[in-house]
Order: C-alpha cells, then structure tokens, then sequence
C-alpha cells in the first residue's frame, strides 16, 4: 500500500510541474513575437513529462491489480485526498491544454494564411509588371 501512496505523491508533483510548463507555454504564445526556440523547449519538456505521467499511471494501475483496490479509495483518507486532487488537477490541465492548442492553431495558421497572401500579392505584381 505505501508503494500505491508513494506512487501518487509522485504523480501529484508530475502534474504540478505540467501545470507550470503548459503556463509558461500559454504566456508564451500570447507574446506577440512567439520565440520558436523556447516554445520548442517547453514542449519537449511537457511530452517528458506527459510520458512520465503514462508510466506512473501504469504502474498505478499494476499496484491496484496487486492490492486489490481501485480509485477512489474512499476507504483509505490519504489516498483518496491524492486521488481527488489528481482527477481535478487533470481535468484543468486538459482544459489548459486544449486553450494552449487553439491558440497555437490561430496563431500560426494566421501566420501562413499572411504569408500565402504576401506571396499571392507578390505573384500578381510579377505579372502585372511584365505584361507592361
């Protein structure tokens, strides 16, 4: 049981270093010039993450096989404190994460959709110059 216990303290703290790294991602494509390399590092962070919160919950599942017990704990007080703050935690961040991927689509489809005009527009200056 004190491995069950271990094993969600240490997803807890796997969820509260996702909450900051999707933070930093949101107040970074809010900049109006969006630096790549640091958007670029901060996801590389968050799917480290996001794979280490699959194994642990994996190895969660394992040890509720071996003990024989499943969420919500109800008759356990601590882990059912933990559980409950894992299951709210996780739906915020997945709202948080879904805001980020919206605001990730604007902003670089704005983008692309600017530059195929940009380049539209210089298309029909060539051809406009050369029929003079």
């Amino acid at each position: 049981m004190k491995n069950l216990l271990v094993n969600l303290r240490i997803i807890k703290n796997t969820l509260i270093i996702l909450e900051n790294l999707i933070n930093k991602e949101y107040i970074c494509l809010l900049e109006s010039e969006t630096d790549i390399k640091k958007l670029n590092l901060i996801t590389e962070e968050k799917h480290f993450y996001l794979k280490k919160f699959i194994y642990l919950k994996k190895k969660q599942s394992s040890l509720e096989e071996k003990y024989n017990i499943s969420p919500p704990y109800l008759k356990f007080f601590k882990m059912n404190n933990y559980w409950n703050w894992i299951f709210k935690k996780s739906l915020f961040l997945n709202k948080i994460n879904l805001k980020n991927k919206i605001l990730l689509n604007q902003k670089f489809y704005l983008n692309q959709r600017f530059l195929n005009i940009l380049k539209s527009h210089r298309e029909n200056l060539t051809f406009g110059i050369s029929e003079i």
